[in-house]
């Protein structure tokens, strides 16, 4: 039934394509190294009771049928799938991915980066799920020449981004109408903050920065596309997505916020920004506006960037 209900949807997709006059259901994808956003994915084509698609590198997958079980090897993906309430398909990941909140404790678990491919290769996932940093190349020849079918999900990129990764691992899961829920809260979730932001009406001049110091985050990221929506101007968003700076550049811009992008909230330490020699003048330094939000939340393009959405709403005093 859930096949026919996939057949049914991609037939009428043609149909609708075909009368708006397209060419083709499927755009050129994009990486996550580029400057424009990933589309939306959708199935292909169907053919001899087959649906294709296409990955973020052009690839082609075919399935017949939705996988039993899927090697998760991307902490991108696994989160993206337990999101879908869809755990149960991983039979085995990453030591990473065995870390996230919802991840099953009945899957094996194999090193992160030198994965043991024999072990997967055993097990004879229908999909492996991977990012560029978390997999060698080697694992990946050898998977590859093992009969897998390896499929690469990005780990960087912007909002549009986490839709796509959604939209994408929950059509080859079969769960596309978990997947666009998900995508529809996540939209709801900006639109309100966006709101919220707008009612306030001041916009503020915000320097963001990873964990290391002077470490800063440009344009077309996650963050800074967060702290837009919230009501916050990147200082550097003409810059690439991570860049170095200093206390000369800072005191130019003069931002009047800094967020701190870092793996623990709890222990984050205003002074460590604010006992930096030669940003004194700096107005987010002078009024102790410096708050810290979770890395992980901020930059990973999954459902849960809602969480870093909220908190930088509540740093810049559009939400509570």
């Amino acid at each position: 039934m859930r096949f026919v209900k996939r057949i049914t949807a991609v037939f009428l997709a043609v149909i609708s394509v075909c009368l708006c006059g397209c060419v083709g259901l499927v755009e050129k994808f994009y990486s996550d190294e580029t400057t424009k956003p990933a589309p939306a994915f959708v199935p292909v084509d169907v053919e001899e009771g087959s649906i294709y698609f296409k990955d973020f590198d052009g690839n082609v997958i075919t399935l017949k049928e939705a996988p039993d079980t899927v090697a998760s090897l991307s902490v991108v993906s696994t989160e993206i799938i337990c999101g879908l309430g869809a755990s149960r398909y991983i039979s085995v990941m990453n030591e990473a991915s065995s870390k996230l909140e919802g991840a099953p404790i009945s899957a094996e678990v194999v090193q992160d980066y030198y994965a043991d491919t024999d072990k997967i290769a055993e097990m004879k996932p229908g999909l492996v799920f991977y990012s560029a940093d978390s997999l060698s190349t080697l694992a990946l020849t050898v998977m590859k020449n093992a009969g897998l079918t390896l499929v690469r999900i990005p780990e960087r990129g912007n909002t549009e981004t986490a839709e796509a990764n959604i939209r994408f691992i929950a059509s080859l899961l079969y769960k596309d109408s978990a997947g666009e829920r998900i995508i529809k809260e996540i939209r709801e979730e900006i639109e309100k903050i966006k709101i919220a932001a707008e009612l306030v009406g001041v916009r503020k001049k915000i320097y963001i920065e990873n964990a290391n110091e002077y470490s800063g985050v440009g344009g077309n990221t996650i963050a800074s596309e967060l702290c837009a929506y919230a009501g916050g101007d990147n200082v550097f968003a003409d810059r690439s997505a991570t860049f170095l700076t200093n206390a000369k550049e800072l005191t130019d811009k003069d931002p009047e916020a800094i967020i701190v992008l870092t793996d623990n909230t709890e222990k984050f330490s205003v002074d460590s920004v604010r006992k930096r020699s030669g940003i004194e003048n700096v107005y987010a330094v002078r009024t102790k506006a410096i708050y810290a939000v979770n890395r992980t939340t901020a930059t990973r393009p999954t459902q849960n960037i809602i969480y870093a959405l909220r908190d930088i709403g509540e740093a810049l005093k559009v939400t509570k």
